[in-house]
């Protein structure tokens, strides 16, 4: 089989556009741009208003024309990151049907977005209890939301008998967890492009689950062992 081409993905996530109130020049993107980088590289604490100044070649001061503080920078690029997070959750479950095709899509989307957004999700998993109420809390509420989805989607495919798993939470939360691990190590020159990856991703989550794959049940149909099995 031909071996896929290679998706292209940007450096890092692309601008948002999603300027505060009054801000029509779009400064903002600029601003979360630098601050983006910033949090991510030195964390919330590590960064100043004068670094985030200092990337944008202005004076700190000046910044004060376009975001009230670092602590809304911080609100706004997480619930902009939870909300992405949600929609690719959203429109996999929307294009799929069946617990194993529904997990599988759910993880190769958690897998791409944490891969396409790398800052924003690295943010977003450092940085919440950084948060000041009530956005962490809505923050928070929303992320229960979208693991809540995972368990619902295991529990019907162990009604159904598709799975057999014996903790719904535990499973849900490695599996999460495992493709969160994307933005630790994934390098766009790496041997395997982000399609390859999540689909590799999605097949382990099946396995989580006690589902294992259609690669390999399709192997062992053909009388031959799943890759690692046996002695």
């Amino acid at each position: 089989m031909a071996r896929p081409a290679k998706t292209p993905v940007p450096r890092e996530d692309p601008p948002t556009p999603e300027p505060a109130d009054g801000d029509a020049g779009g400064r903002w993107l600029d601003v979360q741009e630098a601050a983006l980088s910033l949090f991510s590289e030195r964390g919330y604490h590590g960064t100043t208003m004068k670094h985030v100044a200092g990337v944008l070649g202005v004076q700190a001061p000046s910044l004060y024309n376009h975001v009230v503080s670092k602590q809304e920078i911080l609100q706004r690029i997480m619930t902009t990151g939870m909300r992405r997070l949600m929609s690719y959750q959203d429109e996999a479950l929307a294009t799929s049907s069946g617990p194993p095709a529904q997990l599988r899509a759910m993880t190769e989307a958690h897998v791409l977005m944490h891969i396409r957004h790398r800052r924003s999700a690295m943010v977003g998993d450092r940085e919440i209890n950084n948060l000041e109420e009530p956005t962490q809390s809505e923050v928070r509420a929303q992320r229960d939301a979208y693991e809540r989805r995972y368990r619902a989607v295991i529990q019907q495919g162990l009604d159904e008998g598709a799975f057999t798993v014996d903790s719904v939470k535990l499973a849900s939360f490695a599996i999460i967890e495992m493709a969160t691990s994307v933005t630790v190590w994934f390098k766009e020159d790496g041997p395997l492009t982000p399609d390859e990856v999540a689909r590799e991703y999605g097949e382990m989550a099946l396995r989580i689950v006690g589902a294992g794959s259609v690669k390999s049940r399709r192997k062992t149909r053909a009388g031959k062992l799943p890759a690692g099995a046996g002695a």
